[in-house]
């Protein structure tokens, strides 16, 4: 998916959150906006979405001087899910399908998302999760080759939401899985000290894209990436710029679970912006 005129919203308002903390210094703030504008201005369009915000997000950690800005924002959302980790369980114990209740947590905490233009609230969100009719259900092809399968690719989005991936990796019974996270860090996106944080390596391998972008961009990840995307039997994708990164890639298990935060990601979908979502990728023929 390329960038479009109605994604520069989303581009300015991820820096526009960050600039109203205190991360940023108040001399700061006009200049860093500035900074972004004038990119923006001569930005190439045909870039995808998270490819062009590794650009973005990169000028703004050097106009800083800071390698991590979201850090602290980060583990407060992995500390908040945390807390809630116990209650999710019960959720799970009493459930009459684990799988699904576990699966319906993992989307909803897609909400924890700092690149998006809207905004949700959270736990409201998370927990309505649990009852919402999904908009593109795919979920029984995914159960179907969970079960038959040896090795299983994980990739994660944001800190917070890897809470409860780890609930629903939990759910599966897959013998050899690796989690992925990015290669660097960016905006709020999960990185490998934040995925050992709260305990993902408990349950897979933890790997990385090999690549700074919020969200996969298949020709800036590196080859080890690729080579383990293409030999899992299963690849489940988590979030939006995943999404954006992977919609035109093939393979033939390939899984997105997402709650689509734009209007431009739901009509490529075929759903309306608040939906959740578990699609099936493209496999070869498709491509």
């Amino acid at each position: 998916m390329n960038t479009q005129l109605e994604c520069l919203p989303c581009a300015l308002g991820s820096t526009l959150r960050l600039v109203r903390t205190d991360i940023v210094p108040p001399h700061m703030r006009v200049q860093l906006m500035r900074r972004i504008s004038a990119f923006l201005a001569e930005a190439d369009y045909s870039l995808s979405p998270p490819a062009l915000g590794r650009e973005i997000h990169r000028l703004i950690r050097a106009e800083l001087g800071n390698p991590d800005p979201y850090r602290e924002i980060k583990a407060h959302f992995n500390g908040l899910m945390l807390d809630h980790e116990a209650g999710f369980r019960e959720l799970l114990t009493s459930s009459s399908d684990p799988f699904d209740t576990a699966m319906r947590l993992a989307i909803g905490g897609n909400v924890i998302d700092f690149g998006a233009r809207y905004q949700f609230d959270v736990m409201e969100t998370i927990r309505g999760a649990l009852d919402v009719e999904l908009a593109l259900d795919d979920s029984p092809s995914l159960r179907e080759a969970l079960e038959a399968a040896r090795s299983l690719l994980y990739i994660g989005d944001n800190c917070g939401e890897i809470v409860m991936d780890k609930l629903f990796l939990g759910q599966m019974a897959v013998p050899e899985r690796r989690f992925v996270v990015r290669g660097g860090p960016i905006i709020n996106d999960v990185t490998i000290g934040d995925a050992l944080a709260i305990g993902i390596d408990e349950l897979a391998e933890i790997v990385t894209t090999g690549d700074d972008s919020p969200g996969v961009v298949w020709e800036n990840s590196s080859e080890d990436f690729r080579r383990q995307f293409h030999r899992a039997d299963v690849v489940i994708s988590k979030g939006q710029g995943n999404f954006e990164g992977l919609m035109d890639v093939a393979h033939p298990n390939l899984y997105f679970l997402l709650m689509t935060k734009c209007d431009l990601v739901a009509a490529s979908i075929g759903t309306e912006k608040g939906s959740y979502v578990v699609k099936k990728g493209k496999s070869a023929e498709d491509v």
